[in-house]
């Protein structure tokens, strides 16, 4: 949440709580389901570090702590051709679908070239 907020911000001392004041402190259950997402992002880095080989780039840009749908991961990738890309990308979701931890903590997959 504060990740939004610029690090430079001048704030304006009228009686008003800064915005980082205001953020709800987390539950021992809501921390535990954020680290879940978290154990997740970095075991589908390693899928697709296998699918796709090494230099994958990731950024989760959205997180939940419940629901169907955990997570936003963004997974920038090595890319030759159209053909293969499709070939490595059945095979990482295919790895996801058989792995425990994916399966238990659904994410949504944003796979892109990485312009490195």
């Amino acid at each position: 949440m504060t990740a939004f907020l610029p690090t430079n911000a001048v704030w304006k001392e009228d009686n008003r709580p800064h915005p980082a004041q205001l953020e709800r402190s987390l539950l021992q259950e809501e921390r535990i389901q954020r680290w879940e997402v978290r154990a997740a992002q970095w075991r589908a880095r390693e899928l697709a570090e296998a699918a796709f080989g090494v230099g994958v780039h990731m950024s989760l840009v959205s997180l939940r702590h419940r629901g169907s749908l955990r997570g936003l991961l963004r997974l920038d990738v090595h890319f030759e051709d159209l053909e293969s890309h499709l070939d490595r990308e059945a095979s990482f979701m295919a790895a996801v679908q058989r792995d425990p931890l994916l399966t238990r903590v659904p994410l949504l997959y944003v796979i892109g070239p990485n312009e490195v």
